[in-house]
């Protein structure tokens, strides 16, 4: 959306305040880190945080696409979570409700089985939302090409959705999407069930989709592309061409995204953080 079209619809949810903030910038603009309108961006810097090997408090964030891939992870089963969500700024006045929605495939003997999870959390800008470690996909078996994971952020200012977004209170969403080695056929009705929760939500004109997310992570070689193997993939919302990762590095403390040598600074962006790790079947009673 355009900055008026921005705008209008601010004023549509009561935030006069970032409304004539938003027709006050100068055209054109893309650096929207240093206006507070994070979440006017709609590209993404991908970064990755190696397991630490030592008690360092302070570890560094690669570009995902300079990682070695693991290629023992083939046809191995992994486990997904959402570790972090902060926000620096999000469409409306204090607290947001966000609905996330998730989305890949499990690559299963003779068959790849759709995968959607959705999950929604409050949060304040400035913060970030009380979720870590948060499973999204237990069990996903890893393809020989990889895996492709996509996510989306909407933003819910309809005060009507309270009874349609309760079905993602129930114990199944919140325990994450439950996957074995072989075809689910209860697992279709369940991710329906996300899709339909989603697709509604957006089709009222006060929710709007603030970000979304397409990342595939493989074992490839090239350069362009980013690598599957366990560790913290760090999402960045970011129009910035020149993002640089040297520039940060991530806070076991504070579990955060911090400047390097300002360690009372958070960049101003919004940003999402996923583990990958092993799955462990859980052992039988």
């Amino acid at each position: 959306m355009d900055d008026a079209k921005i705008a209008k619809y601010l004023e549509s949810i009561g935030d006069h305040e970032g409304a004539l903030r938003m027709l006050q910038q100068s055209p054109g603009g893309q650096h929207m880190f240093s206006s507070g309108v994070a979440f006017k961006s709609s590209g993404l810097a991908l970064g990755f945080i190696e397991p630490p090997d030592s008690s360092d408090t302070l570890l560094p964030i690669a570009p995902a696409s300079t990682v070695s891939a693991d290629r023992n992870l083939i046809n191995d089963r992994i486990k997904i979570s959402l570790d972090k969500f902060y926000v620096h700024s999000y469409p409306g006045l204090g607290e947001h409700t966000v609905l996330c929605e998730f989305s890949g495939k499990n690559q299963v003997p003779g068959e790849v089985e759709e995968l959607r999870f959705a999950l929604r959390t409050k949060v304040r800008d400035g913060a970030s939302a009380s979720v870590s470690g948060h499973p999204i996909f237990l069990g996903v078996t890893v393809g020989a090409n990889g895996i492709s994971f996509e996510g989306r952020a909407v933003n819910i200012a309809s005060d009507t959705d309270d009874v349609l977004l309760s079905a993602l209170d129930s114990a199944a969403f919140k325990s994450g999407l439950s996957l074995i080695a072989t075809a689910q056929p209860a697992l279709k009705p369940f991710t329906g069930l996300a899709e339909s929760v989603v697709k509604a939500t957006l089709s009222r004109s006060k929710n709007k989709q603030v970000h979304n997310f397409n990342l595939g992570l493989d074992f490839g070689g090239n350069a362009s592309s980013a690598r599957l193997r366990i560790g913290s993939y760090v999402v960045v919302q970011t129009d910035d061409p020149h993002w640089d990762w040297s520039h940060y590095h991530w806070n076991r403390n504070t579990l955060g995204m911090q400047m390097r040598g300002e360690p009372v600074n958070v960049p101003s962006v919004n940003y999402m953080v996923f583990g990958v790790s092993r799955f462990e079947v859980p052992a039988q009673p």
